[in-house]
């Protein structure tokens, strides 16, 4: 293999070329946006009958959440729900293309190399939960970071890095943008070398962006206390997280210095080598807030977020590992053929854009499935009588990503078909008649197969209901 090869630094991708992944992703994602109205997980929980005031969840104006956040999710919630399915679809081109900027002006790479890059990272099949309005906060988060890292790497005066300190400071309330903030400052770092700056006036220029990061991470608790358990655990890492975190990126550290270091690797001479390993440390900086956390325990954690019809929505812990994935195979087309790069990039796309059409519509058979339930239970009189029922979901095939019906779903499924009755319920599992005493079980049916219902919108839903007494 000949690793030593020429690029023109002028080689510019045509227009078609910049317009292909945008065009794919609209095509791809298309049907979750077209959800309006349904919601998945905690969306019932957060969202769902909610006033502007509700979704604040605590009396004061704080609550460990950005309270612009809490004002802005409060009236999409109240006035105009499909907001979020909405903006969720634009932000993640916008997010693509603020990194094409970032990438297109960088020496490290050339022009051909940073769309491959921007446009895997706009395209590649991850985080697939960002169908949940929950997970809009992430999605903002993700844009606000991106967005403020291309006004970083503008290098303006006083303007843009104001613009990149605050759209930084919104983004880090996703916690896990703290850590990555360590990646633009990096290439901004390889730059001045690149431009033979002294280090001590890099460090001048960027002590801002050094100290917001960390000083968030202490100060922001003490101004705006976590009220919100649930909130409060992602501030809060657990040891044996953090140590599985280490032993990982210890291992991908030591196989990228072995690489450099004993085997002599440089970027003039195995360029694609170089951005696989760094395309590897750049995906263990995106996975190492959530290993901390206790996420990705084991391999199969990690892949099962790429299967079909599985994931339930810890897809979600996926957000920040599109750039370091989409490194990593734009420096494998380098290393095998570079000339490769183009052609390779768009069947990785297309076949990833695939996967997201999958994703997609599994999201729209699960939107269609929740609808046709609700009108099932408005319309069956038994539904009326029953007090606590344990649901029986045997249409299980129209649940997306393989995901679990949670009891709190089922609770304000029956609150939407029936808003006047007061109405609890479990998913169906034994009954020990201490904490648990149903008098009913309402089965769930579905006569159709995803294709009829893609095709008709009908997945043939019926509800039964069936009186028990279990501890009588």
């Amino acid at each position: 293999m000949n690793l030593s090869f020429e690029i023109k630094l002028s080689d510019s991708p045509r227009l078609k070329e910049h317009l292909l992944p945008y065009i794919v992703y609209f095509v791809s994602w298309l049907p979750v946006s077209l959800v309006w109205r349904t919601y998945f997980w905690d969306d019932w929980f957060n969202y769902f009958d909610q006033s502007a005031m509700d979704v604040r969840r605590h009396t004061g104006p704080f609550s460990g959440f950005s309270p612009v956040r809490l004002v802005l999710e409060g009236w999409m919630a109240e006035y105009f729900p499909p907001s979020f399915r909405i903006l969720t679809f634009l932000a993640f081109p916008l997010a693509a293309f603020a990194l094409w900027k970032v990438l297109s002006t960088s020496h490290v790479l050339t022009r051909p190399e940073a769309l491959g890059i921007s446009s895997l990272f706009l395209l590649l099949p991850l985080n697939s939960a960002r169908a949940s309005m929950t997970i809009f906060m992430y999605t903002a988060c993700n844009v606000f970071f991106f967005v403020g890292w291309w006004a970083y790497a503008r290098n303006r005066q006083w303007f843009g890095k104001g613009l990149a300190v605050v759209l930084f400071l919104m983004s880090f309330d996703t916690a896990s943008f703290i850590v990555f903030m360590v990646v633009p400052l990096a290439l901004s770092l390889l730059e001045s070398q690149h431009n033979h700056e002294k280090l001590t006036k890099w460090l001048q220029k960027n002590v801002i962006f050094i100290v917001i990061a960390p000083a968030y991470w202490f100060i922001e608790p003490t101004l705006n206390p976590t009220l919100d358990k649930v909130r409060a655990a992602y501030y809060t890492p657990s040891l044996s997280g953090i140590v599985r975190g280490l032993v990982v990126g210890s291992f991908v550290l030591a196989v990228t210095a072995w690489f450099l270091v004993r085997k002599k690797w440089r970027y003039s001479t195995h360029r694609g080598g170089v951005q696989v390993l760094g395309g590897l440390c750049l995906t263990w900086i995106g996975m190492f807030p959530y290993m901390a956390l206790g996420h990705f325990p084991n391999l199969n954690a990690l892949l099962i977020g790429f299967v079909p019809g599985s994931s339930d929505w810890d897809s979600r812990h996926q957000l920040l590992m599109p750039l370091g994935l989409a490194v990593v195979i734009v420096g494998v087309f380098n290393w095998l053929n570079p000339r490769s790069l183009l052609r390779g990039t768009i069947v990785v796309g297309l076949l990833s854009s695939i996967l997201n059409l999958s994703f997609s519509q599994e999201y729209y058979l699960d939107s269609i499935k929740t609808t046709r339930v609700i009108e099932a239970l408005k319309s069956n009189e038994d539904v009326r009588g029953v007090k606590f029922a344990l649901i029986d979901d045997q249409a299980l095939r129209f649940n997306a990503r393989g995901r679990s019906i949670r009891s709190y779903e089922w609770d304000a499924i029956l609150r939407a078909a029936n808003p006047n009755l007061d109405q609890g319920t479990d998913v169906l599992r034994y009954v020990d008649c201490e904490t648990l005493n149903p008098d009913a079980i309402i089965i769930i049916q579905a006569t159709n197969g995803k294709l009829k219902t893609l095709l008709t919108r009908n997945p043939g839903i019926s509800v039964t209901v069936k009186r028990i007494q279990p501890c009588a």
